[in-house]
């Protein structure tokens, strides 16, 4: 009888703390869209980017360009925009508690207003490498827009957790001359 009772307070005590930790993930990182209208209208042409990653200038600015919007037209009906307008501006980095919000606040200079995530430096700056033709992750983004790509729960607002992988299939391949490589040169020499 103790013991049940022990493994039910272990289990309980186990998942309390895992509903903490999802609640810090959230707290921590910027938040989830809760706009159905946002995620209809934005997301069925691109990752629907959660509020708190850009300040509400910046939303005010891409939302009023929606004409010429990354060289495609991207206009919606007036009472949607409206809509997404108001939750962006709502929800926006400047507005937001959350920390990875308050950490891209820091570096968004106040006189600056990005219109793409990828450009503030808090974001363009950790994920250059990904881009570079060099790196051989898999998989392999082709542009920083790609979230979900490598960011499992990005859809859920974390992007903490990443899936991916650094491959050394270039070195094992058959069509890869290594015959000039310091350490293939230096095992000659023994």
């Amino acid at each position: 009888m103790k013991r049940a009772g022990l493994l039910a307070a272990l289990l309980l005590a186990a998942g309390l703390a895992s509903t903490a930790a999802c609640a810090g993930e959230l707290r921590y990182d910027v938040g989830t869209n809760d706009s159905p209208v946002y995620e209809k209208e934005c997301g069925s042409c691109h990752f629907p980017y959660q509020a708190g990653w850009l300040p509400e200038r910046s939303w005010r600015k891409l939302m009023s360009s929606l004409d010429n919007h990354f060289g495609d037209s991207a206009q919606i009906k007036p009472d949607a925009r409206a809509n997404i307008t108001a939750y962006l501006v709502s929800h926006s980095a400047d507005k937001s508690s959350n920390v990875r919000s308050r950490e891209i606040m820091s570096v968004i200079p106040p006189g600056e207003t990005p219109i793409s995530l990828t450009k503030v430096l808090y974001v363009g700056g950790i994920h250059g490498g990904f881009l570079d033709p060099t790196f051989k992750g898999k998989p392999e983004a082709k542009t920083l827009a790609q979230c979900p790509l490598c960011h499992q729960k990005a859809h859920r607002g974390w992007f903490a957790a990443v899936t991916y992988t650094v491959s050394d299939e270039s070195f094992r391949s058959n069509e890869t001359d290594l015959s000039d490589s310091p350490i293939l040169l230096m095992r000659k020499k023994k």
